[in-house]
């Protein structure tokens, strides 16, 4: 018996010595994956509340605006459109002020998004997932918006 421990020392006492390997890569591939589909979800989503925003814009008489609807896609430009952001949503604000005292239309926010917009934005910078609640309240006061006006427009507001 102790022969047989003796002789199963060394095979027992061997440190196998593992190479470095590089990245799997398939857990690559699966990792650029989710990046991408992140990546354009979010492009998707910009897009569209974009889209809303410039739509609301358009509802509003161009002598009302303060920024063209065009203007809103300036925000896709890197490094621009973080300071932008903060101007488009002073400025849709401002349009919507104006267009709704033209109409002599009532609104239950004072500042027509304009607080929701920058706490969006402070906050997304600041602590992230609390900016995508304002984000997402923002969008859907700027639809209210969009909306508001078209039914106005339509019963000849």
């Amino acid at each position: 018996m102790l022969m047989m421990l003796l002789q199963a020392g060394p095979i027992f006492g061997q440190v196998r010595q593992q190479q470095p390997q590089g990245p799997d890569p398939g857990t690559m591939a699966g990792i650029f994956i989710c990046y991408g589909v992140v990546i354009v979800v979010s492009i998707i989503i910009n897009i569209l509340f974009l889209l809303n925003i410039s739509k609301c814009l358009a509802q509003c008489s161009p002598r009302n605006r303060t920024m063209e609807p065009g203007q809103v896609w300036l925000n896709f430009i890197p490094f621009f459109g973080v300071v932008w952001i903060f101007i488009t949503f002073i400025r849709v604000s401002e349009s919507l002020q104006n267009e709704y005292r033209e109409r002599r239309m009532r609104s239950d926010d004072p500042d027509f998004g304009k607080m929701t917009g920058i706490l969006y934005m402070v906050l997304s910078i600041v602590c992230g997932p609390i900016g995508l609640i304002f984000f997402i309240m923002y969008w859907m006061k700027i639809s209210k918006y969009k909306n508001e006006l078209i039914s106005n427009k339509r019963r000849g507001g």
